[in-house]
């Protein structure tokens, strides 16, 4: 037995071409809004992010949100004057400061370090304080005679040995640069060298060449 043959019209065949675009068309379009909605998602965070850490005004707090402040430090340039020297008398140097290295005593007639400087002048001429500081000691030294030692400050102490008895300032005296703090007497362990004045200096607690300091 034959089967009929099935005749399809025209409007059939629209049909389904229509119900296959639709199909096409609503596949599109729900990968397209899927497509959007991850890129929405990925917005919104990209947004939130950067509203936290670049677009957050200065003076509002932030909840959630590690606070780190930042202290700037104001520093003061605290310059401390300029401390200038001069010789306490003359500048004629009999001895320089040795150092380390040993020179030749014609008192004690041996061969020992000079701690100082020696400025020679006649006996009775008048020293005078290297800059201003204070007095913090007046003795009489069995080997360098009467010895005035003043504070100049900066870490600077001044030994001046030599002087005559009576002509000093007192302990804790307070002293300007030029100022007469005594007079030439003698000093015991350099009495060969004739009147003079052994000044000695330290800074910081360390013993240096006057000259250094004076000459500058």
């Amino acid at each position: 037995m034959k089967h009929p043959k099935r005749v399809h019209s025209s409007a059939t065949y629209a049909v389904m071409i229509l119900c296959l675009l639709a199909a096409a068309v609503g596949a599109w379009g729900t990968a397209k809004r899927d497509a959007q909605l991850n890129r929405m998602e990925d917005v919104t965070f990209d947004t939130s992010t950067r509203a936290l850490t670049q677009y957050t005004p200065v003076d509002v707090p932030v909840t959630g949100v590690p606070y780190t402040e930042t202290l700037t430090e104001k520093t003061e340039s605290l310059t401390e004057p300029v401390v200038t020297y001069q010789l306490p008398m003359g500048d004629f140097i009999s001895k320089d400061y040795s150092g380390d290295a040993v020179v030749y005593s014609n008192t004690m007639r041996d061969w020992r370090i000079h701690t100082g400087v020696d400025f020679g002048d006649n006996r009775g001429q008048s020293v005078l304080a290297i800059a201003d500081g204070t007095v913090t000691d007046v003795r009489e030294d069995a080997l360098w005679g009467v010895v005035v030692t003043i504070d100049h400050g900066n870490g600077v102490v001044a030994k001046y040995c030599g002087l005559e008895k009576d002509s000093t300032p007192e302990a804790d005296a307070e002293v300007e640069k030029g100022v007469v703090i005594g007079k030439l007497g003698e000093i015991p362990i350099e009495s060969k060298d004739g009147a003079h004045l052994h000044l000695e200096i330290t800074q910081n607690g360390k013993r240096i060449d006057p000259w250094k300091l004076l000459r500058n």
